[in-house]
């Protein structure tokens, strides 16, 4: 088998990025507010509103910083061998045929449009997912896990659990 990569979407990567610091950004300066408010000794509704919402704020930079962590990796795929790189650090890990259980495609509906992904499952029970928005070359993606001789193990449904996590089917 030849040398296969995934191509990185980096246009995502920068996006998060973005995000992640607008809602950082927005709730260092709420927590600003908030502090001003208390040093004039208003107690007021208004106080509770600020430091709920700046609980959303805090909880969707975290949500970005954990997102960008988690799905920011190349692969590369050859004979027996797949490397997962970070985009981040450029370390590459890799992982052997044998130790991947097998992958399963799944769609996840978003009300726009639905979004296709394969999940890696690892013999330790970790899961890679890699979602079709993220790769350039997905569709290529499952014929080479297939050639590196990695088991199918099927099609999922998408099950939600919580806002950003999900069932596995093949755990």
């Amino acid at each position: 088998m030849k040398l296969f990569k995934t191509r990185f979407n980096y246009l995502i990567l920068v996006g998060r990025f973005i995000l992640m610091l607008f809602f950082g950004t927005l709730s260092v300066f709420l927590m600003y507010l908030i502090i001003e408010k208390l040093k004039l000794q208003s107690y007021s509704n208004e106080v509770l509103q600020l430091v709920l919402f700046n609980f959303i704020l805090m909880y969707l930079t975290y949500h970005f910083v954990a997102i960008i962590c988690k799905q920011s990796y190349n692969f590369e795929l050859e004979e027996g061998n797949i490397f997962k790189i970070s985009i981040l650090s450029d370390k590459k890990e890799l992982l052997k045929t044998d130790q991947i259980k097998g992958f399963s495609t799944s769609i996840y509906p978003i009300k726009v449009w639905n979004f296709k992904s394969i999940i890696l499952y690892l013999k330790n029970g970790k899961k890679l997912e890699l979602p079709q928005f993220l790769y350039f070359n997905f569709n290529e993606i499952e014929n080479k896990l297939i050639e590196n001789s990695v088991i199918k193990l099927g099609h999922e449904k998408y099950k939600w659990k919580f806002f950003d996590s999900r069932h596995y089917q093949y755990e």
